[in-house]
């Protein structure tokens, strides 16, 4: 069990550590060119790999009584998923979106708002020890899905723009695997520059930074598509 258990960890920080660097290629490559392509699709089989060992080892470390690291990287399993999938799939639909689309897209968020729930309960109950300040954050982030989890509900979107859905999700995912290695790998290293509440510097960081590129690109692709030059731009989609 130990080795199975380790090789899942091996295989979750290799493919992890390589979807970080991996990142940047399709993210600065043209749009829909051979580079933007090839290596999207490495990105994205690795952030996979990713998501379903996480998954793994949240179980474990539940199995084995470590509450904090089980809540917390399974909230993160959610939240890199959803985006993950999201951002594929929309790219099959820009015509339209399937019954399919909508139920898978409803039933993710709806998962992200329940962990996300448990993460903040669970934040509460430990009253300032641990980890207690980062679950509030990043539950109270599962929690703020309430309102789109009933819009998806009551009016479920017949189509979206799916050139933006695709770019601002695959930025999500690159949010949530920096959010991952500075939680859990970067601590060693940075736990040492930032102690105390100080930590959570690093792991709000990429959320704060990745927001605002998203605001930035939806401008500039606005500006871009009155003009009708998304499908030539260099950057992010």
């Amino acid at each position: 069990m130990k080795t199975v258990s380790s090789i899942i960890m091996m295989l979750h920080v290799a493919a992890g550590f390589s979807s970080l660097l991996l990142f940047w290629i399709p993210a600065f490559t043209k749009k829909g060119g051979i580079n933007h392509v090839r290596v999207g699709k490495i990105y994205m089989w690795l952030m996979w790999i990713v998501v379903i060992t996480a998954a793994i080892l949240s179980i474990k470390n539940l199995y084995i009584g470590r509450i904090e690291a089980a809540a917390f990287l399974g909230f993160l399993t959610f939240i890199t998923a959803n985006p993950l999938w999201k951002g594929i799939a929309i790219l099959n639909h820009k015509k339209g979106l399937s019954k399919s689309f909508q139920r898978n897209h409803l039933l993710f968020e709806i998962m992200i708002l329940i962990t996300g729930a448990l993460l903040l309960g669970y934040g509460i109950y430990l009253q300032g020890k641990g980890g207690a300040i980062l679950m509030i954050i990043f539950g109270i982030l599962g929690v703020s899905n309430f309102k789109p989890v009933i819009k998806l509900i009551k009016n479920p979107p017949q189509k979206m723009d799916w050139f933006m859905e695709h770019v601002k999700d695959m930025i999500t995912t690159g949010i949530a695997a920096y959010t991952a290695f500075f939680a859990f790998g970067g601590r060693t290293y940075l736990g040492e520059i930032f102690t105390g509440y100080w930590m959570i510097v690093p792991w709000v960081a990429p959320t704060i930074i990745g927001v605002f590129a998203m605001k930035y690109l939806e401008k500039y692709y606005a500006k871009k598509k009155k003009v009708g030059q998304v499908t030539a731009s260099p950057v992010i989609g």
